[in-house]
């Protein structure tokens, strides 16, 4: 059964980038005060795969640069790891207008995929059949219509969760092993994919609905973390530029 969620909150949303020793001990500590994510599997973690949409001239891009008070993000992601047992597709769009975010995700049956991908591709609209059922959202299409998005890379990593769900959620990731990747199949291996952050270094990722507790101002006091503007999609667009132009260099 496809499902439609509609969130609009304003939370707080910090991003460190921080090495495998710090990584380890911190993640610790915050065992102490938090339970893992409902998902992790027997590995500590999952697999997380996102394909990322922008426009021909990169605009979302550019845009995440600047910090635009107004922009989009639109992606289509999946978790596991065995990807011939997906149970579902998410379609995503992450919408920043000043302090205010609203997303949107979209579940779909794996099998309905091979028909939502090749509208998206071609940047049409997908089958009347898929759409027209009760709660979907048309919205991750409409946007990608009206600016002329396209899949640009494909982006893989690790996570290790822990959440707090309560009224004032909280939610802190580990992500590793970081690699991106023109090849733009959802499905396919991830031959030739290459990591786009630093050696042995993680994203540590806070977003709390409201204020972040005393104990994790001290957790970030303690390992002298500084915050940073940290992009998954902008540091994999950047990686495989610069690949891009030293291979034209030598050819």
């Amino acid at each position: 059964m496809t499902t439609s969620r509609q969130i609009l909150f304003n939370r707080v949303e910090l991003k460190y980038l921080i090495d495998r020793t710090t990584r380890t001990a911190l993640a610790k500590d915050l065992a102490a005060f938090l339970p893992p994510d409902a998902h992790t599997d027997r590995n500590g973690g999952y697999l997380v795969r996102s394909l990322y949409f922008d426009t021909p001239d990169f605009m979302a891009y550019h845009q995440k640069l600047a910090g635009l008070a107004q922009r989009h993000k639109l992606r289509v992601r999946l978790y596991g790891e065995n990807l011939d047992q997906i149970p579902f597709i998410r379609l995503e769009v992450k919408s920043r207008l000043l302090n205010v975010t609203h997303k949107i995700t979209v579940d779909f049956p794996r099998e309905e995929y091979c028909e939502i991908e090749r509208a998206l591709r071609s940047r049409t609209i997908p089958p009347a059949h898929l759409l027209d059922r009760e709660g979907i959202s048309k919205e991750f299409f409409r946007l990608q219509k009206q600016y002329n998005m396209e899949p640009k890379i494909l982006v893989q990593y690790r996570r290790q969760a822990f959440e707090r769900k309560m009224i004032d959620r909280l939610r802190i990731n580990f992500d590793d092993e970081c690699i991106g990747s023109r090849n733009l199949d959802l499905f396919a291996p991830m031959n030739g994919a290459r990591p786009f952050l630093g050696y042995n270094s993680t994203i540590f990722e806070i977003k709390a609905d409201g204020s972040i507790p005393y104990w994790l101002h001290q957790l970030i006091s303690k390992y002298e973390l500084q915050n940073q503007a940290v992009s998954k999609f902008c540091s994999a667009v950047r990686s495989e530029a610069r690949f891009s132009s030293v291979s034209r260099a030598n050819d």
